[in-house]
């Protein structure tokens, strides 16, 4: 093979690539799924209202003899990785902060594992990430 033919094969081969590449974008294929990428994301405000939705659900599940009452601080809600060590992390988890029996200084902390940053939570998920706290978050609740 000479030079010439060598480098007429490689255009060609090229071509022939680019022009099924565009083929392939044009026509729905069974490979869309490696050609399109979904860029939409639940807002925070979209994860707020959601979350206010499920205020009763939530507040339900934090009391008991010690919390009579739960005042949300909607401010707070957070979209994070858990950590685990790893640079992938665990997972994402939404957050969101409260205060309860309507004392100033008092703090608690709940989370929500999501399936992705784009999902929103189930309130099946919900954990307590800490033990009620009062005095500005230096002593635990008795």
């Amino acid at each position: 093979m000479t030079k010439q033919t060598k480098k007429r094969l490689g255009i060609a081969v090229v071509l022939i690539l680019i022009i099924g590449g565009l083929l392939m974008v044009q026509r729905k294929t069974p490979f869309d799924i490696f050609l399109t990428k979904d860029y939409t994301v639940v807002t925070k405000d979209e994860q707020i209202a959601y979350l206010k939705q499920h205020e009763a659900e939530m507040t339900d599940a934090m009391l008991d003899d010690k919390v009579k009452n739960v005042q949300w601080q909607w401010d707070t809600v957070k979209v994070g990785t858990i950590g685990n060590g790893t640079p992938q992390g665990a997972g994402t988890v939404l957050t969101i902060n409260g205060k309860f029996n309507e004392i100033e200084d008092s703090s608690f902390t709940i989370s929500f594992e999501l399936e992705n940053a784009k999902s929103f939570p189930s309130m099946n998920d919900m954990m307590l990430m800490q033990p009620l706290r009062i005095n500005g978050g230096t002593d635990l609740y008795e």
